[in-house]
């Protein structure tokens, strides 16, 4: 990917440490490398922050905002988002800035609706952009609902990035509906020639204005006309553009705000104005992570070709419509300029000191310092708001008290609840080894033991692997689980941690009652669902295409190339890859060929469905996969075609994949 574009607005865009090491990272799967080209931009940031996702965790900061936008002043990340309340409540703008996205400072009240005359309600959507030395602000307000009702897109100015910004005009910038467009949910984009256009528009128009060199007035276009329609399909609101390689992307909102069906678009131009065809929906909700995902914006990271896109969501088990909170997830593209479909990852190094989005329940004292998540007490849960059932789990564990019983929780529901305090699924370190169990709420049940030392003090990596009824505990990197059960009990529900005291309650409770237990770190959590990318081949994907098995670019449906990693079919040591638009079809071995296949009730089926994973054969870091059936062999690609057999030397990198 080369030729970079320059983003002059803002500079729009971030990343590449990549979801390919999130993804390679768990599941046993090593890392895949990304390589970032450089690009000419705006001053950057000291820190290049190049992550697969907000590692100190989504949300990013506290609070309900929504309708977040993105802008990159002298080396600094600032988000302006809408404050998430009750329309008459919105009557101020805060804003968030950073150098590195991950420590967020709050900026409150960078507009006040007290300083613009003509706006009492409804401030939302702000849209940042500096030019000549000072900074604009473009905001919606009053919330119009025809053109008798004073309101709509207005436009404030000024000195720094932090405000105070002061209403421009005395009277709103566009305050008609046109082509039947609300006028909100502006956004301001600056091309590279230096002309300056407006994309807003809510009920289901979208329309481009130009902004004179002033930026506080209106251009037209070479027909004469000052509003043009550009509605591509499905659109809601929330209209975004940037350019990347000389491409001009369209973002925009779908479905009902309110609901989880929120999502977001895009459309692809050769020009500013468009056409707008719409391409496919990139970001929408994961019933493991979140709902209404949607009103984004997008940023790059200067002199990067690295690309975040933040929006807004809300939680799983939070109904209220203005409960929204602001993320940001990885942004990657394929090899024709087309953007792959994000996913909403879950992730907390604690880097930041908090704990956003976390729950807690129990006695234990919690607290995010240090760059890490410590309880003390008597004991206690932290829940993150997800609803995963097939999962793979990991996180760093150090015991600080010779009687802590610590570690992970899964498929939670029901915290709070009877004398263990969760129904669900927990696995801990003690300083005697390894402990698998499960909590019926008022019992608890161990499912399985290892006995190994456990030294107070020592950080040890935990990693989950939950599967259907198959349960795996690996510790501190094994290729092999310490524990491996079979158990049905619960489904699906949330992850966490839990810190408790080993033992039945005694005079030394009190004693430990306040003494730091244990402390948490590098928190992962994600499907068991991957893609796997040719090594030798870049954007190139293990898909089926009618039943057979093949190595192509750019697919679509995306769901083509996604393959659900289960238990070996003839050996749960071994893995499985399982389509994920059409379960029940497994990738097999047939011949020297490669098929998706619908399982048959067949030893050699399943024999052929099944793979060893190994280091890659062309770089270790990466993943071959064996043949099961047929040792000695590997899944590779010839052209375009997936087959199996003996690999030669020179061929290794075609038997290499990464996992993303």
């Amino acid at each position: 990917m080369t030729g970079r574009t320059r983003r002059t607005r803002r500079t729009r865009g971030i990343g590449t440490f990549s979801v390919a090491l999130s993804a390679a990272l768990l599941l046993g799967f090593p890392p895949a490398s990304v390589a970032a080209d450089a690009a000419s931009a705006p001053k950057a940031p000291t820190v290049v922050p190049d992550y697969g996702t907000a590692e100190s965790g989504n949300p990013i900061v506290d609070g309900w905002y929504a309708d977040p936008d993105i802008a990159v002043y002298d080396g600094r990340y600032w988000i302006y988002p809408t404050t998430s309340q009750e329309y008459d409540q919105q009557t101020y703008l805060n804003a968030f800035s950073s150098t590195d996205m991950v420590h967020w400072t709050e900026h409150p009240k960078v507009l006040d609706i007290a300083d613009i005359p003509w706006a009492r309600r409804a401030l939302w959507a702000p849209a940042p952009v500096e030019r000549n030395g000072k900074y604009y602000l473009y905001f919606a307000a009053n919330d119009i609902q025809n053109n008798s009702e004073l309101g709509g897109i207005g436009v404030a100015v000024a000195d720094r990035p932090e405000g105070p910004y002061k209403d421009a005009l005395g009277k709103p910038l566009i305050s008609q509906f046109h082509n039947g467009a609300q006028p909100i949910d502006q956004d301001v984009f600056i091309d590279d020639n230096g002309q300056a256009y407006m994309y807003y528009g809510g009920w289901h128009h979208a329309n481009v204005v130009k902004l004179n060199p002033d930026m506080t007035s209106l251009g037209t276009f070479a027909e004469g006309t000052t509003y043009k329609e550009i509605t591509p399909e499905n659109y809601t609101e929330g209209s975004f553009m940037f350019k990347r390689n000389g491409k001009y992307y369209l973002m925009w909102s779908e479905g009902g705000w309110t609901g989880p069906d929120y999502s977001v678009s895009y459309a692809m131009s050769d020009s500013p104005t468009g056409p707008f065809k719409k391409i496919d929906k990139v970001l929408g909700q994961d019933p493991a992570v979140a709902r209404g995902s949607g009103h984004n914006s997008v940023v790059n990271v200067p002199g990067t070709d690295i690309w975040y896109i933040v929006y807004h969501r809300r939680p799983l088990s939070d109904t209220e419509g203005n409960h929204r909170q602001l993320a940001y997830d990885r942004m990657y593209f394929n090899e024709d300029g087309t953007i792959r479909p994000v996913t909403m990852k879950v992730h907390d190094d604690f880097g930041d000191d908090n704990a956003v989005g976390w729950r807690t329940y129990g006695d234990a004292h919690w607290s995010a310092t240090r760059g890490a998540y410590s309880a003390a007490g008597s004991g206690g849960l932290a829940l993150q708001d997800t609803n995963f059932s097939d999962l793979v789990y990991e996180a760093d564990l150090t015991l600080m008290h010779g009687r802590s019983a610590s570690g992970l929780t899964f498929r939670v529901t029901e915290p709070g609840t009877g004398s263990e305090g969760f129904r669900g699924y927990y696995a801990v370190l003690t300083t005697k080894g390894l402990v698998l169990g499960k909590s019926t709420g008022d019992e608890r049940m161990e499912l399985a033991r290892a006995r190994f030392r456990v030294a107070v003090g020592k950080t040890h990596h935990v990693k989950i692997e939950a599967i259907g009824s198959s349960i795996k505990v690996y510790v501190d990197g094994m290729a092999e689980p310490r524990l491996s059960v079979t158990d049905t009990s619960f489904a699906s529900g949330a992850n966490g941690v839990r810190a408790g005291l080993r033992g039945a309650d005694t005079a030394a409770d009190g004693a430990a009652a306040g003494r730091p237990l244990a402390r948490f770190d590098n928190v992962w959590i994600r499907s068991n669902v991957y893609s796997f990318e040719a090594a030798g081949a870049p954007n190139r994907f293990v898909r089926h295409y009618e039943s057979r098995g093949r190595v192509d670019p750019n697919v679509t449906p995306y769901a083509d190339m996604r393959w659900k990693v289960v238990p070996g079919l003839a050996d749960p040591a071994a893995v499985s890859l399982e389509s994920a638009n059409y379960p029940g079809h497994y990738l097999r071995r047939k011949g020297n060929g490669v098929w998706s296949d619908a399982l048959t009730d067949d030893d050699a089926f399943r024999a052929d469905a099944t793979w060893r994973r190994v280091p890659g054969l062309s770089d270790p870091s990466l993943t071959s996969f064996e043949s099961y059936a047929a040792p000695g062999q590997h899944l590779s690609h010839r052209a375009s075609l997936l087959r199996v057999g003996r690999v030669a030397a020179e061929d290794r990198p075609d038997a290499t994949f990464r996992a993303w």
